[in-house]
């Protein structure tokens, strides 16, 4: 994941209510399984290592925020523990793991919580963090995206 990518997804995290947080991390948790999928492909096994790493990390914080009350979260969770098994095989392994398969059923959950994430009307979790704006100029070293806490990203 590119630092202009975690970028967007931390703005989005400032910016997101409950349901729209754990959309994020689906999001997230997909390309970091996709991008530790290329670089096994490549043999690069040390970024593969680190991705999957992070993907499980990822998916260690979803399986934190359920609400355990709640039926269908222990149905949820029983399934998030067989992705984290599944991480964790295939880090011990070096090898993926039916992780193809993995982001399948992740981007399935991922439909299903943007649905739910939809009609949540709560506030963003993050509401006193400060109000991003964000624009692109032209500047003299080419495109430049201001946002309101004087950071700058020239691409």
């Amino acid at each position: 994941m590119t630092s202009e990518e975690m970028n967007v997804y931390k703005m989005r995290i400032t910016q997101a209510g409950v349901g729209e947080l754990t959309v994020i991390m689906l999001e997230m948790e997909m390309q970091w399984i996709r991008e530790a999928l290329e670089a096994y492909e490549k043999g690069d096994m040390d970024t593969y290592i680190s991705y999957v790493e992070k993907a499980q990390a990822t998916q260690v914080e979803l399986m934190n925020g359920l609400n355990l009350d709640n039926e269908v979260s222990k149905d949820v969770y029983s399934v998030y523990v067989f992705f984290n098994k599944q991480l964790i095989n295939s880090k011990i392994k070096k090898a993926p793991q039916d992780l193809d398969r993995i982001v399948d059923m992740l981007a399935e959950y991922h439909e299903s919580f943007k649905a739910i994430a939809n009609t949540d009307d709560g506030k963003p979790v993050m509401d006193q963090s400060e109000k991003v704006y964000a624009g692109l100029t032209y500047g003299s070293g080419g495109l430049v995206e201001n946002s309101t806490g004087g950071t700058e990203y020239k691409a």
